[in-house]
C-alpha cells in the first residue's frame, strides 16, 4: 500500500461501521444518495432510509399513514434498491415512524409525476380513501399469493 495515500475511511472505522448499520458502505451510500430515485419524490418527502444492516433496510416515515403505505410498497422498494445497487443488498424493508422533517425534503414538498424521465413510474401516495383502500387490497393480495 502506498504510504502517500490517506487511510480509507473503512479502515479507520473498523468494526464501528457495521454497528452503525454501514456494512456495505458503497451500497449504503448509493441507496441514500439516490433514495428519491428509488421511491419517487412524493415518498422521499415523507420517508428516509436510516440503516442497512444484515440485509435489513430500515426506513423512517414521518407518520403512521406513510409507514403503512411504505409497508405495502416494501417489495417494490426492495426490488428497486437491489437493481440500483446491482446486488441483493436489501432482503427486507422495515418501516418505523419518527417525528420531524425528512432530511433533504423541501419546505413545500413536491408532487411526483406518474412517469419519471427515465421511463420508471414513481411511487405515488393515494389521492383519496377509495384509492388507498384499493391499493391496500391489491398489496395484501400480492403478499398473500407470494407467501404460498
Amino acid at each position: 500500500m502506498n504510504s502517500d495515500l490517506p487511510p480509507r475511511l473503512k479502515d479507520l472505522l473498523g468494526g464501528v461501521g457495521s454497528r452503525l448499520g454501514l456494512e456495505d458502505t458503497r451500497a449504503t451510500g448509493l441507496l441514500w444518495a439516490r433514495w428519491s430515485e428509488i421511491v419517487g419524490d412524493a415518498v422521499a418527502q415523507n420517508a428516509e432510509p436510516t440503516s442497512l444492516k444484515k440485509g435489513v433496510l430500515r426506513v423512517r416515515a414521518t407518520s403512521p399513514t406513510w409507514a403503512q403505505e411504505l409497508t405495502y410498497l416494501a417489495t417494490e422498494i426492495r426490488t428497486r434498491a437491489n437493481a440500483l445497487a446491482g446486488a441483493d443488498v436489501v432482503r427486507e424493508v422495515r418501516v418505523w415512524t419518527g417525528p420531524g422533517r425528512v432530511a433533504g425534503a423541501t419546505q413545500e414538498g413536491s408532487r411526483a409525476t406518474q412517469d419519471g424521465s427515465d421511463g420508471t413510474t414513481d411511487i405515488q401516495p393515494p389521492r383519496d380513501l377509495p384509492e388507498a383502500l384499493d391499493r391496500a387490497r391489491r398489496a395484501w393480495a400480492r403478499r398473500r399469493t407470494t407467501k404460498r
